[in-house]
């Protein structure tokens, strides 16, 4: 049973004292819950898959488990998001991967790089070429229509790369 603190106090206010619950209380404890009710025990790899586009799409990930995908207004919010999963799942490294097609870094990638690096994350640069195209990991967790900017993302995520270590 998954329930909110609110919820046990009423169920106990019952007389109902659930033997087997799960306590949920905010973003964090959601998030262990998911990893766990697929069979994860502990995250060893935060992949991170960024298409860095007209708009920045993201996916989030951890053994083959999208947590979340979506966009992000400005790369600040982006390492924002990671941050707060790293801590909810305590990883053992984040990978961030950034789909970069040019071979040349745009002053936006550039500035994302550094500040990913100083945030402690292993940053991959993938080639994003054909990345938007409809190509299926096997994902669980969300079974939902993509954009493309977001299937690139989940693509990117999967890509080998270059690591960078500084730039």
């Amino acid at each position: 049973m998954l329930v909110d603190e609110e919820g046990l106090e009423v169920l106990k206010s019952h007389n109902i004292y659930p033997n087997n619950y799960y306590l949920i209380n905010d973003d964090a404890s959601i998030y262990r819950f998911i990893t766990k009710a697929f069979g994860i025990k502990e995250v060893k790899v935060l992949q991170v898959g960024l298409d860095v586009g007209r708009r920045l799409a993201y996916a989030i990930l951890c053994d083959n488990l999208l947590l979340k995908a979506g966009y992000i207004s400005r790369p600040k919010d982006l390492i924002e998001t990671v941050v707060r999963f790293r801590d909810y799942l305590m990883p053992d490294k984040v990978v961030v991967k950034l789909g970069n097609s040019s071979g040349v870094l745009s002053q936006k990638l550039e500035t994302l790089l550094k500040d990913l690096i100083l945030f402690g994350f292993e940053v991959v640069v993938a080639d994003e070429s054909n990345s938007s195209a409809k190509v299926w990991n096997t994902l669980m967790g969300y079974k939902t229509r993509f954009t493309t900017d977001i299937h690139a993302a989940l693509n990117i995520a999967f890509r080998e790369g270059v690591k960078v270590s500084k730039v």
